[in-house]
């Protein structure tokens, strides 16, 4: 063999050699070229559209940006369809400084916000938000009191229906602690015993302490529940449309223009001028004697696959669809019995900052003393002159609180708002001066609340032949030209009912200035009609507003039909609160504000009432003649 002709087991020359190391050096620069452009400063969507990315070299996922985003470079229409194209900036959560209870909702006076403006640096704690950057913070939680408990003040109070400060919860028992019994009301007009609601409370439910005795009871520290809660003492069984009605109207007192000095706090002494502004929302509604479900848990049969779908529990009635707390009232959570007792088994003090607590047992109790309200001057409550008879429990706040004109827009503007019909909301809220002409009025929208496909026991209705005969008059009207709209809407407006359903019905009701339907709670959305335009005045108490004053033949009408012989007072007290019109019917003899039958609750659910479909028809006729503007 030749000397110059090597195999392959000889040793590489120089020149093989230096090819091997040459190629392996363009691979591992040309491999790593993006990290290391990475180390050097350059950003990988740099290199997306670049040179390198059309060979090959800059293709690779960039990662994540510290926003826990993709690059901008790198972002798609689905991932902006996904996570919003919000930008995020250091020390702040999606371009919000804040997670806060406060925000503009309407005029909303109790939402701590005016017309063009936005919650303040200070809003966070003052609402009990939770922030990245303010807001109540973890350390706030614990109050340490030591020797120096919190005393229990009463900003507000007619029985059944109070405001207070500094009120201790620990172990189930709420603790009033005070040297001065005599500057709070009494135990029985505030609540009642949770097993019996013609009961004053027992000693293990509620209880007034000294501070001497405070500190044996309730020892130097608890937590803190910040902000106002909503406590609805009131089982399941007592529940109705109007306990949200009530509470908001007790809330509103806070925005009275004055409050008598014997009510006022130092809590409440940036409420006393009147400002809507100073009123912050409510956080919480507690019901603790109502569990979340009515219906039992049952469990699945042995040897059943556990995959397999139970049936869905049914949730316990508080009177109102669960969409209109999150519409009308967005801050407002919702606690049940299982929540209370999570708390009461934490075996801490709690302090809540304050609470208006609603007990109809307490507001039956104190009927005699609704009507002047109660004074620690005088050591008791003050008796009323008369006239209350007959009026619902819930009325209590109406005729013994002062209240700020306009005091349920907040809570209709904010549902408007939801609704999607702004120009009502605008017209709500819209002043007509002193020599202004009398708008014109259009043809209005009418509202028939209809029971008839209701599972029988769920309520009175009109018999089969007179509600065929209401709905045929009613399209009549609207063929005529007299209405411009005719709805016919379902009973059932609170329970199981879908979010689109309710949402037709409510804005149905909310549009509409005439409504009519059998008596019952069912009637009670009429709350939500298009309020008269001369609401612009302070308003001390209903008693006066529901008892002889003059009224707008403009202002909304509900029409209640009753079987002969039985009336009672709630929707009519309710909506003429508001300054609205209400004709009860007995078949074909109406009764208006003036004339009332007296009150007489019949027995049975699904009673038939007889209507005269002609003489309703023939009123409505009348009524729209009247508002008709020459």
């Amino acid at each position: 063999m030749s000397p110059h002709n090597k195999g392959w087991l000889y040793p590489p020359t120089r020149r093989e050699v230096t090819l091997v190391l040459f190629s392996l050096t363009v691979f591992i620069l040309s491999f790593n070229l993006q990290a290391s452009l990475q180390l050097v400063g350059v950003k990988p969507a740099k290199l997306s559209g670049s040179y390198l990315s059309a060979i090959g070299l800059g293709a690779q996922d960039p990662g994540y940006d510290r926003n826990g985003r993709r690059p901008k470079e790198w972002r798609d229409a689905l991932e902006n369809m996904i996570s919003g194209e919000w930008e995020w900036e250091e020390g702040k959560v999606a371009a919000v400084a804040s997670t806060t209870a406060a925000g503009p909702v309407g005029t909303a006076a109790i939402y701590n916000a005016e017309a063009g403006k936005g919650p303040g640096r200070g809003a966070g704690n003052a609402h009990g938000g939770i922030g990245v950057s303010n807001g109540v913070s973890p350390r706030q939680q614990l109050v340490r009191w030591e020797n120096e408990v919190p005393i229990a003040r009463a900003v507000t109070h007619v029985p059944g229906f109070s405001i207070l400060d500094n009120v201790i919860m620990a172990n189930g028992t709420f603790y009033l602690v005070t040297d001065d019994p005599s500057s709070l009301p009494a135990l029985e007009y505030i609540a009642s015993s949770s097993t019996n609601s013609e009961r004053p409370p027992r000693e293990n439910e509620w209880e007034i302490v000294s501070t001497a005795d405070a500190i044996g009871k309730l020892g130097t520290f608890g937590g803190r529940v910040f902000g106002t809660s909503w406590l609805a003492l009131d089982h399941a069984e007592s529940q109705d449309p109007y306990t949200l009605f009530s509470m908001f109207r007790t809330h509103s007192t806070l925005a009275a223009p004055t409050l008598p000095p014997s009510f006022s706090s130092d809590s409440s002494s940036q409420s006393r001028n009147g400002s809507l502004a100073n009123v912050p929302a409510p956080l919480r509604l507690i019901f603790p004697n109502v569990p979340t479900f009515s219906s039992p848990h049952i469990p699945l049969a042995p040897g059943v696959d556990p995959k397999t779908h139970t049936e869905p529990r049914i949730k316990s009635y508080i009177g109102f669809h669960p969409l209109l707390q999150k519409a009308a009232l967005p801050t407002l959570g919702i606690w049940y019995t299982e929540d209370w007792e999570d708390l009461i088994s934490m075996n801490a003090p709690w302090i809540f900052d304050r609470v208006i607590i609603a007990d109809r047992g307490a507001a039956e109790r104190g009927r005699d003393f609704w009507g002047r309200g109660w004074s620690p001057a005088a050591d008791d409550l003050v008796r009323r002159a008369g006239g209350d008879d007959g009026k619902p429990a819930w009325a209590a706040p109406f005729v013994g609180l002062r209240m700020k004109a306009g005091w349920w827009a907040p809570v209709r503007n904010a549902l408007l708002g939801y609704l999607h019909l702004p120009e009502l909301q605008e017209a709500a809220s819209s002043k007509v001066s002193f020599w202004s002409k009398k708008p014109a009025a259009g043809k209005p929208v009418v509202t028939y609340v209809s029971m008839q496909d209701e599972p029988m026991g769920a309520g009175p209705r009109l018999n089969n032949d007179d509600h065929a005969a209401l709905v045929a008059g009613l399209q009549s009207l609207q063929r005529d030209g007299v209405v411009s709209e005719v709805h016919v809407v379902k009973g059932n407006g609170s329970v199981g009912v879908h979010g689109w359903e309710w949402a037709d019905r409510m804005s149905a009701i909310a549009r509409s200035s005439i409504v009519l339907g059998p008596y019952g709670y069912q009637l009670a959305d009429s709350l939500f009609m298009s309020p008269p335009a001369w609401q612009g005045r302070e308003i001390a108490s209903v008693s006066s507003t529901a008892a002889g004053e003059p009224e707008q033949s403009a202002a909304p009408l509900l029409m209640e039909f009753f079987p002969p012989g039985t009336f009672v007072r709630d929707q009519e007290f309710a909506v003429r609160s508001l300054g609205m019109r209400y004709i009860a019917w007995w078949n074909d003899r109406k009764f208006t504000s003036d004339d009332l039958p007296p009150v007489f609750q019949a027995t049975g659910p699904s009673q038939r009432i007889p209507v005269s479909a002609n003489a309703v028809m023939q009123v409505i006729r009348d009524e729209i003649a009247r508002r008709t503007v020459p």
